[in-house]
């Protein structure tokens, strides 16, 4: 991970013009990654794109850099819009119009990336799993691991109940599907915190007709907060009077596998584990 020292990220952090802003960023890749969360080659080509492909425009007194600086800011750290303003030197009101306007650009951009695969292509086994030696066959008809994860969002009082999750704060419940090459497939984005992983699946599978559901003789690969049910495999779960164990680090610091249960969670675990790592990417 890289590191940038307190004295630089304050010196950074009382910037008050966004194009020393920008220009400091320029000089240095690692304040660039911690404080866009991407390196400058990568800003630079999304700058680029969302000006070329999806109508992101320049004005007289702001760059496309900075426009998608300030969204990126915001988005990464969870900044409110007065101390983003502050240090772009810009009023709140044009940091959420600049906001606003790379939102825009850049959920286009996402109904390019983010594919919904097709039928055919779900019968596919996929090219990863084929070299895989230790899960295939074993899982030839998974087509994608499938989890949920929670966004923080503020809402009103009166929607806090709403949004309350289990972790004590106001979030967006969000479903996923990837593909073993750490793609995004599929993303339903509209539950509340409150809402468990069953009832989002739900939702997703009966309000969208482009849910990606999988052909009977495929799967997702879920963890326990789901339904073991057609098109959805899940591990074997613990009972009162035996312990299955399931995740990796009960594995990696833990004894092997003790029967055939434990031997299936643990692949079924290695194989969901994509997920997990493209919603760290």
């Amino acid at each position: 991970m890289i590191k940038i020292s307190k004295e630089r990220r304050n010196e950074l952090a009382e910037v008050w013009d966004g194009e020393i802003f920008l220009n400091r960023l320029q000089e240095d890749d690692a304040a660039c990654l911690q404080l866009l969360r991407m390196s400058l080659p990568c800003f630079t080509a999304l700058c680029n794109i969302l000006q070329t492909n999806y109508g992101l425009q320049p004005t007289s007194n702001i760059s496309i850099e900075e426009s998608v600086a300030i969204f990126l800011v915001i988005c990464g750290h969870n900044e409110v819009q007065r101390d983003v303003g502050l240090r772009f030197g810009r009023n709140q009101e044009t940091v959420m119009r600049k906001f606003s306007e790379v939102l825009t650009a850049t959920e286009l951009l996402a109904c390019d990336y983010i594919r919904t695969p097709t039928t055919q292509e779900l019968q596919r086994i996929p090219e990863r799993l084929l070299v895989d030696r230790v899960n295939y066959p074993y899982f030839s008809g998974c087509v994608g691991p499938m989890d949920g994860t929670h966004v923080c969002v503020k809402v009103t009082p009166e929607l806090q109940g709403m949004y309350w999750n289990r972790h004590d704060n106001a979030s967006l419940n969000i479903m996923a599907i990837c593909d073993f090459n750490m793609l995004f497939t599929y993303i339903w984005n509209g539950a509340p915190g409150s809402c468990h992983d069953t009832a989002v699946l739900t939702m997703a599978k009966e309000s969208d007709s482009e849910f990606p559901m999988p052909p009977l003789d495929k799967y997702y690969l879920v963890d326990s907060g789901y339904p073991n049910k057609q098109g959805f495999l899940a591990p074997y779960r613990s009972s009162r009077n035996r312990v299955v164990r399931y995740h990796m680090s009960q594995f990696n610091y833990g004894p092997p596998p003790k029967n055939k249960e434990e031997l299936f969670n643990r692949r079924h675990a290695s194989l969901r584990s994509v997920i997990e790592r493209t919603f760290g990417v």
